[in-house]
């Protein structure tokens, strides 16, 4: 009886490696052997299989007895007609043998993908570790542009309200200008504009009032954005 196989490792399996992870060559080369084996050993089935089945024989007298009637009904003589039994008896053997052997070489095969995959593991390990401290080194690097560009923008920010409230003479001195506070659940561009326009200075034509505010009791003015200026028109 022809041999069942499992195969242990397929192509698809590469899609279990996190990304990031090279296939070494080795195991690319073991994958291609396994796979293209695997398929041989389904052709063999395929073309194997009246002499594989379990009811071969049976099969095979049923084709005999078929062809038998068929050459009868268009004048032939059915002792011409080759036996199927006799075919697939004399067959089977080899067939047999052939499946087997490629169910062999698929498992051979896929022994080799993983000793493959054991031995290049040094190598992808040590490629790992190279690109992990590299990964660092632009994590570092991008991480320390990010607080330079919100530190800047911050900075600017806080002149623009400096500046924006000197013009409108909301304010005669630097530390009567509130101070811009980061909201870290807000998108800083978004919430920094918006503070802008809350304070008066956001719009080019907007005029500021100052009010008073008390927080933890003391008491302390700070502008607040008004309607823009509209200018009158004769009616």
């Amino acid at each position: 009886m022809p041999e069942s196989i499992s195969v242990v490792y397929s192509a698809e399996d590469s899609n279990l490696i996190p990304a990031g992870i090279t296939l070494p060559e080795s195991l690319v080369k073991a994958l291609e052997a396994r796979d293209k084996a695997f398929d041989e050993y389904g052709d063999a089935l395929v073309k194997w299989d009246d002499c594989l089945r379990t009811d071969y024989v049976q099969a095979a007298q049923d084709r005999d007895t078929a062809n038998a009637r068929a050459a009868i009904a268009s004048g032939a003589n059915p002792e011409d007609n080759p036996s199927e039994v006799q075919r697939v008896t004399t067959q089977r053997g080899k067939a047999v043998g052939i499946v087997n052997g490629l169910a062999d070489r698929v498992r051979q095969l896929d022994r080799e993908i993983y000793r493959a995959w054991v031995t290049s593991l040094p190598d992808v390990e040590t490629e790992l570790i190279e690109s992990t401290g590299a990964a660092e080194e632009a994590y570092l690097k991008a991480e320390r542009a990010y607080r330079a560009a919100r530190h800047n923008l911050i900075g600017l920010v806080n002149n623009r309200a400096y500046v924006g409230l000197m013009r409108r003479s909301a304010v005669r001195a630097r530390i009567e200008v509130p101070r811009y506070a980061v909201n870290p659940d807000r998108d800083l561009i978004q919430h920094s504009r918006e503070w802008l326009d809350y304070i008066g200075v956001g719009d080019a034509d907007s005029d500021v009032q100052m009010v008073t505010m008390i927080e933890n009791g003391h008491r302390f003015r700070v502008p607040k954005a008004r309607q823009r200026k509209v200018e009158d028109t004769d009616q």
